[in-house]
């Protein structure tokens, strides 16, 4: 059954392991307030989301003392959406690269991301690099 207002889950933390293990927690509040959204698109939007918290974890460079994530997950009707900001030093990101060469150790996390959603987009705004996910379904029921 569709929900009345978007379910809604903010995290908020220094860029370390327990933000990942906070990020697995704050997905199961979500869909625990909103369990229209199919298992399907439950799961693909969950390792998209986990991709880019694990990037900024391991990838991010402090700008002062240690990098600051804040994550806001929403689902309303037809949607789930993410949105990470951090405030790590400026990101260079080429969402436009594709799938690295099938010899790359590296590399491969943004295009994963890419084909398990709808929508991927990065953006350096202000002090902050902010990364914005949706993926679109149709309830079930």
């Amino acid at each position: 059954m569709p929900a009345d207002e978007p379910a809604a889950v903010r995290l908020e933390g220094p860029a370390d392991g327990e933000l990942l293990d906070a990020v697995h927690e704050g997905v199961a509040q979500l869909w625990a307030s909103a369990p229209h959204v199919p298992d399907t698109d439950r799961m693909l939007f969950e390792i998209a989301l986990v991709e880019v918290v694990a990037n900024v974890v391991q990838h991010a460079v402090p700008a002062a003392d240690h990098v600051h994530v804040a994550v806001d997950l929403t689902a309303d009707d037809g949607a789930v959406h993410a949105e990470v900001i951090d405030d790590g030093a400026a990101t260079p990101v080429d969402l436009d690269r594709g799938l690295p060469a099938d010899t790359a150790t590296s590399g491969r996390g943004l295009a994963l991301i890419q084909r398990t959603v709808d929508r991927f987009t990065f953006e350096r705004t202000g002090d902050q690099n902010v990364w914005r996910l949706a993926r679109g379904f149709t309830p079930e029921g």
